[in-house]
């Protein structure tokens, strides 16, 4: 077991995002958590747009941890809090800006709040609009309506994660926006770090259940900002992506829920994209030759595994 002597770790993991890890690193070096001590691991999942190399020379006070393989998020990230020293942990997305202020103010919330295991703060877009921040827990009902579209055009487009009306509250959630997520160190050891079986996507949503379950709140704070750029990449094999968070969701129905759930779940996923499939290849027959039409995500080899997770 490490024994904490700084008093925060901040890790970041990246996969070919050189230019935007760079920026963040950048950040936080910037906007430093006031008189507290800190360290930034930098875990690399095998880029191979030069992220490494453009690290260590840019900043060679941070520590890297260079991998032959991706091995995900929740992998990675336990690599990283493993050898970890601070007593707080920051799981920092590589496209994100730190803001002025804001790392010093949640070690001082941590501190003054015990029971909190896990917090997160207000997102905002690169144009400081408001970008979802938290989220109630994974529902049949909730994934309804986001793939049938209701849940944007009946609750709020920010759907499933709360409208921003809500985010200018700070008080105990269920669930908060996985691009920083801000951890107690020791409640991570107690619960066993991330599950790795989550290779990305659904890691918020398994840490807040397995805290609260352990005894420990998870809290967000309105005060307290990041700006988020987003899913930069997840962009760069983007139809891939989407099938990994369905095949996350599976995974959280399966061991948060069971009984029929995980087999509702398949069922109400193989139904939207079917449909929604079906109505793209009639649009294109119908369509004159020369008219593009913007295509699916939709492919059997994809849907296959899926059905088998």
């Amino acid at each position: 077991m490490n024994t904490a002597s700084l008093d925060l770790s901040i890790i970041i993991i990246n996969w070919n995002t050189r230019q935007l890890l760079l920026q963040t690193v950048e950040s936080v070096y910037a906007n430093p958590p006031g008189d507290y001590s800190y360290e930034i691991i930098v875990v690399d999942n095998n880029s191979s747009d030069g992220s490494p190399e453009a690290l260590s020379d840019a900043y060679p006070g941070v520590r890297l941890i260079a991998n032959r393989d991706n091995r995900g998020f929740g992998p990675a990230n336990n690599q990283a809090l493993k050898v970890a020293n601070g007593r707080h942990s920051l799981l920092l997305n590589s496209d994100t800006i730190v803001q002025p202020g804001s790392l010093q103010q949640i070690i001082a919330f941590m501190d003054a709040n015990p029971k909190v295991g896990l917090c997160g703060i207000r997102v905002l877009n690169h144009n400081g609009t408001f970008q979802g921040s938290f989220a109630d827990f994974l529902k049949l009902r909730s994934e309804f309506l986001i793939l049938t579209g209701l849940g944007r055009r009946l609750k709020n487009k920010e759907y499933p994660s709360y409208n921003e009306a809500k985010s200018l509250e700070s008080g105990p959630v269920a669930t908060i926006q996985g691009a920083f997520m801000f951890a107690r160190t020791e409640a991570l050891r107690q619960i066993g770090w991330l599950d790795e079986q989550f290779f990305m996507y659904g890691e918020e949503n398994d840490l807040s259940l397995r805290l609260k379950r352990a005894g420990w709140l998870t809290w967000y704070l309105a005060d307290v900002t990041v700006i988020h750029l987003g899913g930069q990449s997840s962009r760069k094999n983007w139809s891939k992506m989407v099938w990994q968070l369905q095949k996350s969701k599976v995974l959280l129905f399966k061991k948060h829920y069971g009984g029929a759930m995980p087999l509702g779940f398949k069922l109400l996923v193989s139904a939207a994209v079917l449909t929604k499939a079906a109505v793209t290849g009639a649009k294109q027959a119908l369509k004159p030759k020369n008219t593009q039409v913007p295509a699916h995500w939709f492919n059997w080899a994809d849907f296959r595994q899926f059905w088998q997770v």
